[in-house]
Parts: C-alpha cells; structure tokens; sequence
C-alpha cells in the first residue's frame, strides 16, 4: 500500500536542500564571482506622456514631457563562464565567454576555470538529484535495502566537497589575462589586487554549508519518520501521515 509521511524533519530537510540548490545554480549562471573597482556611469532619459481630461470637450491632448535624466552605476564583472563589461557600440553587456565550451582557449578561459565549471556542475547536478531524493524519501524508506536517507546524506555530502574544489579552483585561475584586466596587473592566484569578491562567490559558500548541515539533518528525519505513533498511523491504514 502507498503511503506519505511527513514530518517536521522531512519539510526542514527538503526545503534547506532545495535552497542550497537554488544558491548553487545562481552562483553558476551569475556573472558576480569578481566585482571589477572601476565604475561606469550611464545616462538614462525617460519619456512619458501627459494625458489632459478636458471637461467642457470630449478632446484629450497628448503632450510628450521628458522627465529628469537618472544615473546608472555598473561594475564590470566575472563569473566562472560569464562576464559583464562596458562595451563601446553596445553599452553595458553581459554574456557567456566560454564559445566553446570546455573546448575554448585556454587564453579566454583559463584552464583552472573550466575544471571550476566541472565541479560546481557535478555538485549541482547530484545535489538536484537529492531533492528528488528528499520527496522519494516521504513514500519510500529504502530501496534494494539500502536506507534512502544515508544515501542521500552520502550524495549531498559529495556535491559540497565539489562545490568546495570549484571554489578552490576558481581563485588559480586569478592571474589570467582576463582578471589582471579586470582587477589590475597584481592579480595572481588568490590575490584579487583590485577587485573584490561578489555575491556569487557567497551563494556558492552559503551553498556548501547548507550541503553538509543537510546531510546531518537527513539523520534526524529519516529518525522521525521510524517513531513509533507514524508506525501505529500507518498500520492503522493511515496514507498520509503528518507528524510536526
């Protein structure tokens, strides 16, 4: 017979799990892993429409009025295969540099970078693979005898240790002509010289963290969910079993 058992440790769980994940993806796909120390200042004019109700006609006038100009503030950046820059026909543009993938020049993306690319991928696709688990785990206990739970602790475990390389690995690659443009000529590994360090780099930290407090916490749910009234519920002929 099917069956759902929810607790308290299964939600916390799942949840830290599908945020870890989601921290994981952003500091992949963001472009923030290095913020470069030179601003630039772009003008932006808008332009908006005066309607004028008239009371004595039917007529409504239209008169364009260009409002103040505003200021827009941007920092070039990097991620570990996109990158944001000022460019000259174009203005502000953000966009991959990694044409071809693992197979681009070394000279555009640095070799440490796409063995970066490597890890955190394989981090992210195990710890995406794990809140399947964690949503499988509420129907099943086990599978070929083997308790879901510490399998899925084991996995989350793996994709932190490889999201902590990815993030070893990018700083090598700090003294490639790509950062030492961006930061300055004193850029070498794990010195930024100028630049400093963005939000992606902490998603990918606070990523890690939430992996291994993840994996700890699997140990207590997969404890609530054996207590001895989810039991006595579901022998009862309860399918669905709540339990704070």
């Amino acid at each position: 017979m099917c069956y759902i058992i929810i607790t308290g440790g299964s939600l916390i769980w799942f949840l830290l799990t599908l945020i870890a994940d989601m921290l994981i993806a952003s500091a992949i796909v963001t472009p923030k892993w290095l913020i470069g120390p030179a601003a630039y200042t772009f003008a932006v004019t808008s332009q908006s429409l005066q309607h004028e109700n008239m009371t004595r006609s039917t007529t409504i006038s239209e008169t364009p009025i260009t409002t103040a100009t505003t200021t827009a503030v941007r920092y070039p950046s990097v991620g570990i295969y996109t990158r944001c820059k000022a460019m000259k026909d174009i203005g502000f543009h953000c966009g991959p540099f990694d044409l071809d993938g693992f197979a681009t020049d070394s000279s555009i993306y640095p070799t440490a970078w796409k063995a970066s690319m490597f890890f955190i991928s394989l981090g992210f696709v195990l710890l995406t693979l794990t809140v399947l688990c964690t949503l499988i785990s509420c129907c099943r206990q086990s599978v070929f005898g083997k308790s879901i739970h510490n399998m899925t602790a084991c996995a989350q475990v793996i994709a932190g240790i490889s999201v902590m390389l990815a993030l070893f690995l990018h700083p090598v690659g700090w003294s490639a002509a790509r950062v030492q443009l961006l930061c300055g000529p004193d850029a070498e590994p794990f010195y930024a010289a100028g630049c400093s360090i963005g939000i992606s780099f902490y998603c990918a930290a606070t990523g890690i963290l939430l992996c291994f407090i993840c994996a700890g916490i699997s140990i207590k749910a997969e404890s609530s969910n054996m207590r001895s009234h989810v039991k006595r519920r579901v022998e009862e002929g309860e399918r669905l079993v709540c339990i704070p």
